[in-house]
């Protein structure tokens, strides 16, 4: 590239990575503040917080990249315009083609990232997403083990923990068991710690006692222990397969669904082919707002009602092909003969900004609004003089 194309291409690279920085991470923090409970509820550290909600990260890249890309070359080329810089260079002999070179290289580069984004990362990332989120929820040492907390295991089974040492020991324990109706067992140590086997998930408690009472009933049964083993493996969910749903799957189970699989059977193969074709058709989305951002804006124009209408005009193309987009690729569940429709939207929209570009097809505002927005935007100026 030369210094003009280096220069138009850093200009729409800063903007899109600038506009994608700052909507990530203002849709990032709402996000993460749903999962505030991992720390307040589950006992996991700040570290773990943020590198399980980062895991969202690669999903909102991609949902916003498309909007982020337009929003970009929309504000390089309208400034562009603003500064007379386009309009030089047509002066100059450079064609308008030429000209949006390396803004093509900038929007193939991204509709690139949104496919692998599409195709492998996000659904990678939302199944560790889920891995995780399965992991915290049964970690069920970090749940009972906060001192000074009564802490709710399941119904009628209530922890608490006075102190927790750095080896990992549990000091001052209580442990009530009401999940029995007919009888209630109340459990005291002076301390305990949680144990792994092939059997399962203990609590060993030591110094201890266990009180045995029967609701209705006055007197209770005390018997003291030296070692009890409590079993925590009921409150475990460890050795259950996690199920992912399509959105989560690897490509190639969407590609090829096993018919035993269990989503296969409850949800059928219509889920798959829908989250295959939305993986698939999205590169071309990317481009398609792109292309609409450049047959407003890549001409040369010289006044700002001009700038103005051509970027207002891009509005009712933006809505119809984010509208048809969403409604295509839901209807391919129950329709699959939309698939190719699914793809031949974005192409039309490509191939009439092409059109637009060369000359050939031209699509105007409508007389009538155009006359009401330039009265309205002579009444500002005429404000604005005065």
């Amino acid at each position: 590239m030369n210094r003009l194309d280096r220069y138009v291409f850093r200009s729409a690279a800063t903007a899109f990575l600038g506009t994608l920085l700052v909507l990530t991470a203002m849709i990032w923090v709402t996000q993460a503040l749903r999962e505030l409970d991992i720390m307040t509820s589950q006992g996991q550290t700040i570290l773990a917080f943020v590198v399980i909600t980062a895991l969202a990260l690669p999903a909102l890249i991609l949902g916003l990249a498309p909007a982020a890309l337009f929003m970009a070359v929309a504000q390089t080329l309208f400034r562009m315009n603003s500064d007379s810089e386009i309009v030089v260079a047509s002066a100059a002999g450079i064609s308008t083609w030429r000209f949006l070179r390396p803004l093509v290289i900038l929007a193939v580069v991204v509709a690139a990232c949104c496919a692998a984004l599409s195709i492998e990362i996000v659904p990678a990332a939302m199944r560790q997403f889920r891995y995780e989120i399965t992991r915290v929820r049964a970690d069920v040492v970090a749940f009972i083990a906060q001192p000074g907390r009564f802490t709710t295991l399941s119904q009628g089974m209530v922890f608490h923990v006075r102190e927790r040492n750095a080896n990992g020991v549990l000091g001052g324990i209580f442990i009530n068991d009401a999940r029995d109706p007919k009888e209630v067992n109340t459990y005291l140590a002076e301390r305990g710690q949680v144990i792994d086997s092939a059997e399962g998930t203990f609590l060993v408690l030591e110094e201890g006692a266990i009180h045995r009472r029967t609701p209705g009933k006055a007197d209770s049964n005390v018997v003291e222990f030296q070692r009890y083993a409590f079993d925590l493996s009921p409150f475990t969910n460890s050795g259950e397969p996690t199920v992912y749903r399509a959105p989560e799957r690897p490509f190639h189970d969407l590609w090829s669904p096993d018919p035993k699989d269990l989503v296969v059977k409850i949800e059928g193969t219509g889920r798959f082919t829908e989250e295959l074709h939305r993986r698939l058709s999205l590169p071309l989305y990317v481009l398609a707002f792109f292309a609409i951002a450049c047959a407003a804006l890549a001409e040369p124009r010289t006044t700002r009602e001009g700038r103005g209408l051509a970027l207002a005009g891009t509005a009712p193309f933006i809505i119809f092909l984010q509208i048809t987009s969403f409604g295509l690729i839901n209807q391919v569940r129950s329709e699959p003969a939309l698939i190719p429709v699914v793809y031949l939207v974005p192409t039309l929209f490509i191939i009439g900004a092409m059109a637009s570009l060369s000359g050939r097809f031209k699509p105007r505002m409508p007389e009538a609004i155009r006359i009401r927005i330039d009265r309205l935007a002579q009444r500002v100026v005429r404000a604005t003089v005065n």
